[in-house]
C-alpha cells in the first residue's frame, strides 16, 4: 500500500473552547468550525487536524505518551527566528517549556509543550 501523505488527524479534548484558544489564539493557527459547533479544526502542511469532545470520557483523564498510541504530535517550525518566537510566546502565556532545545543526536533545534489536555506538542527546525 502507499500512500503520499496524511490526510487528516483527530484529536479528541476535555474542553472544546479552551482547546480552540490555546491552538488558534495562542499558536495561531487559522481556525474553522467552533465549539459551537461541536467542533473546530485547522490545516498545517495539508493535514487536517479535527478536534471534538471524547464521546466516552473517562473522568478526569488526561493524555499520556505512555499509553499504546500517539505520543506526541510535531510541527515544521519555517525559521529560527518563528521557532524562537513560540517559544517566548508560550513562555509569555505561562505554558511550561525549556524554550529553544537542540536535540544532541542530529543537532536540530526544536521546542516541546503541552496542550491542555496534556498532548505532548513540538515544533521542530528542519536542517539543511
Amino acid at each position: 500500500m502507499e500512500a503520499p501523505g496524511l490526510h487528516h488527524i483527530i484529536m479528541t479534548v476535555s474542553n472544546l473552547e479552551r482547546s480552540r484558544a490555546f491552538y488558534g489564539d495562542l499558536l495561531g493557527f487559522k481556525i474553522s468550525g467552533s465549539p459551537e459547533e461541536g467542533y473546530f479544526l485547522f490545516i498545517a502542511g495539508g493535514v487536517m487536524f479535527f478536534f471534538g469532545l471524547s464521546h466516552h470520557p473517562i473522568p478526569e483523564d488526561r493524555f499520556s505518551e505512555f499509553r499504546i498510541g500517539l505520543d506526541h504530535l510535531s510541527f515544521k517550525a519555517p525559521s529560527m527566528e518563528i521557532l524562537q518566537n513560540i517559544a517566548n510566546n508560550l513562555k509569555m502565556a505561562g505554558v511550561p517549556t525549556q524554550g529553544v532545545e537542540t536535540y544532541a543526536p542530529t543537532g536540530t533545534p526544536y521546542v516541546a509543550f503541552r496542550d491542555p489536555d496534556n498532548i505532548q506538542l513540538e515544533y521542530w527546525l528542519d536542517q539543511p
